[in-house]
């Protein structure tokens, strides 16, 4: 079957029809890849079916792996580059992160050096919901009424997370350091303050932006399929997973998660 790359929405996202990614390829298949991953933010290799070490060495084609800094027992057994993201138990223990993004954010934001990217791969499905949301935040900054790119204007945001209690400040503007867009990087998940602002200015201002960049036409929202492997780009993408099921013991998300490190925001 020859590669295809089709569009999944106007907002963004795209599947790859054609290629396991299982195998080898060569760099120019690699390039068409790379580039489709900058054009549409988020790809989806559909009917993939690999082992654990066929999604890390895929995932290093696109840089070196950043192990996510969470508690307990969520990374897989032997693999500590892949985070298992699951509703499972194992003797009474969740057998991975269970209610994961449960808002709005990008992967490892409160890093110095937030994500690349992440790549999530689908190994047991819900009968039903359990879909991951996707915003373009190059179009919700393309969009942004001139007040409220005025008032961001040369601001940083300072990010935070409760599992790692890691601090950082960035840009709430980003720059892609390769497209050389500009998006939004602000989240509601992990965004606590902004600099130089009171409390009051900060959740006015955050309220309005996060308003803003709710609405459907930045919105992809992926319904999984078997085999189904994510990639998206955290750089210019947020995420969200719909997990409004949790407290159902028949609900079932069971999925293994790759990080690509990133570089400093600026």
């Amino acid at each position: 079957m020859p590669l295809e790359i089709r569009s999944l929405s106007d907002a963004l996202g795209a599947e790859v029809i054609g290629l396991d990614v299982s195998h080898p390829f060569d760099d120019k298949i690699f390039a068409t890849i790379h580039q489709a991953h900058l054009e549409n933010l988020v790809l989806v290799f559909r009917g993939q079916n690999l082992t654990p070490q066929q999604q890390i060495e895929f995932s290093k084609r696109f840089g070196p792996l950043d192990a996510h800094p969470s508690q307990g027992n969520a990374h897989l057994e032997g693999y500590p580059d892949i985070l298992v993201i699951s509703t499972k138990t194992k003797d009474g223990k969740d057998v991975g992160i269970r209610n994961a993004g449960p808002m709005w954010h990008s992967d490892l934001a409160y890093r110095e050096r937030p994500a690349l990217g992440s790549m999530l791969y689908a190994l047991e499905l819900p009968d039903r919901r359990g879909n991951t949301g996707f915003a373009n935040m190059y179009k919700a900054y393309e969009a942004l009424p001139a007040h409220l790119k005025t008032a961001v204007e040369g601001k940083r945001a300072a990010f935070h997370s409760t599992r790692s209690d890691i601090d950082a400040l960035h840009p709430i503007i980003r720059t892609h350091p390769e497209t050389g867009w500009k998006s939004i990087f602000v989240n509601p998940q992990l965004t606590t303050g902004i600099e130089d602002m009171s409390e009051t200015e900060t959740e006015a201002l955050l309220t309005e932006i996060y308003a803003h960049c709710d609405q459907p036409q930045f919105h992809y929202w992926h319904e999984w399929q078997p085999g189904d492997l994510a990639f998206w780009d955290n750089r210019c993408v947020l995420h969200i997973a719909d997990h409004t099921r949790l407290d159902d013991p028949s609900y079932i998300r069971h999925m293994h998660r790759t990080t690509i490190a990133g570089d400093v925001p600026y």
